[in-house]
């Protein structure tokens, strides 16, 4: 039996070949097919319950107003061809063009001076077409949808499985991507001699997590770590001696259930994330190895964030990793805007500010797990506008509208965050 709620840790390319068989297809492109452009029109869309506020339609129609001339200059409002069934990939991207952090990264070519020829094996080629992409994305000059052919071929030479035009996993996608990336411009060039001891488990919890965060960044160092990578506080107890094992792992994204069964009106995000960090019971075929007792035993496991990273990205689970082809859960989950607070689940006090949240990006799935199709919803972080990505086609929207039944990734920024070398 699996374990309900597995740990979200970075997982090797390996890792996530063997589970690549459970994603979701659903990268297909509306009336696209192999080398075929696809011109979709926006995606239909579940509105939420309550109808927007007044504010919302001025806010919209001031983006239309401005939308042709904002395109005009620049300003990252450009599509993406669908060259055979993208739309997964083009989703992506866009949420990533417009996370500020990467943007100003490759715009003032700070990058260039990280690229790792050592111990890469892309040699900086896929973080480069990346950088080529995102300049022509927001180039002045910037007349029509980008071809992501040049992108493409350097994706498929890091992650072979993404060759060819099969319908793909935003969210996996997402994660190979951010690791190429990170190896690319990786600051470690060498590869450091493995640590063979375990954390000492008598020292205090915040201790042990520094060490764990120092482990990790001496073979992982790069500004995708410092944006992207959180650290969980996982907390086995056994039920039998009470004795508590407690690691920490590193994290990408946060890969949240969809609790069901609830009556109390609408699905949230903070029921999300409860039920994420709700400690469960391992018994039966679950029963770990208790450290004290030498004996497996019934234990209670609990997740908690110790570390929260700066750009936050949360994956709803809508299907189910054993019944791919069962159906997709096309609930609407509730999720603010702005002003997530992530206190109530975190490991322990924060000495510094609280961790707040702005959203910024949506990657979203329409269709069913046979055929779907990837659109995004994106904030530019220049002028603060809201805009749907179509593939080739942008259109001006509005904050409210990237709240829907269709949301799969969501991208949060942290209040009051600037890019920052993750040391201790």
């Amino acid at each position: 039996m699996l374990k309900k709620r597995p740990t979200p840790i970075l997982l090797s390319r390996k890792q996530i070949l063997d589970v690549s068989a459970s994603s979701p297809p659903g990268g297909g492109a509306k009336g696209g097919g192999r080398g075929v452009t696809s011109l979709a029109g926006p995606s239909s869309r579940r509105s939420l319950a309550t109808p927007p506020a007044d504010g919302d339609d001025d806010d919209l129609a001031q983006a239309r107003r401005g939308s042709t001339a904002d395109a005009r200059n620049g300003l990252g409002l450009v599509g993406l061809r669908n060259i055979g069934n993208t739309c997964f990939m083009n989703s992506v991207l866009q949420c990533l063009s417009n996370t500020r952090v990467l943007l100003d990264y490759i715009r003032k070519d700070t990058y260039q001076k990280d690229i790792n020829n050592v111990t890469s094996s892309m040699k900086g080629a896929l973080f480069k077409a990346f950088g080529e992409l995102i300049k022509e994305l927001w180039a002045s000059d910037s007349s029509g949808p980008v071809n992501t052919a040049a992108l493409k071929s350097q994706i498929q030479r890091f992650a072979p499985r993404f060759m060819g035009y099969s319908q793909q996993d935003a969210q996996e996608f997402l994660r190979y991507f951010l690791e190429g990336l990170h190896e690319d411009v990786n600051r470690v060039t060498s590869k450091p001699k493995p640590i063979t001891t375990d954390i000492e488990d008598s020292l205090p919890d915040a201790e042990k997590a520094t060490e764990a965060w120092r482990r990790y960044l001496r073979s992982e160092d790069s500004l995708i770590v410092d944006a992207f990578v959180g650290q969980l506080k996982s907390t086995l107890k056994c039920t039998h001696c009470g004795h508590c094992s407690v690691t920490f792992d590193p994290f990408w994204d946060l890969s949240l259930p969809l609790p069901s069964g609830r009556n109390s009106g609408a699905l949230r995000l903070s029921h999300c994330l409860e039920a994420f960090t709700k400690e469960e019971t391992l018994d039966g075929d679950e029963k770990p190895k208790c450290a004290k007792c030498k004996e497996r035993r019934r234990c209670t496991k609990s997740f908690s964030i110790q570390r929260f990273p700066q750009v936050l990205v949360i994956h709803l689970k809508r299907f189910s990793p054993l019944e791919r082809f069962r159906g997709k859960l096309n609930t609407l989950v509730e999720f603010p805007l702005e002003g997530l607070d992530l206190t109530p689940y975190a490991s322990e006090a924060q000495s510094g500010p609280s961790p707040r949240y702005n959203l910024y990006a949506v990657s979203e799935h329409s269709g069913t797990p046979y055929s779907g199709h990837y659109t995004a919803h994106c904030k530019n972080p220049i002028d603060g506008r809201w805009h749907e990505y179509n593939d080739s086609r942008v259109s001006a929207a509005s904050g409210r509208s990237a709240v829907s039944a269709e949301a799969y990734v969501l991208f949060y920024e942290r209040e009051g965050g600037s890019s920052q070398r993750s040391r201790l």
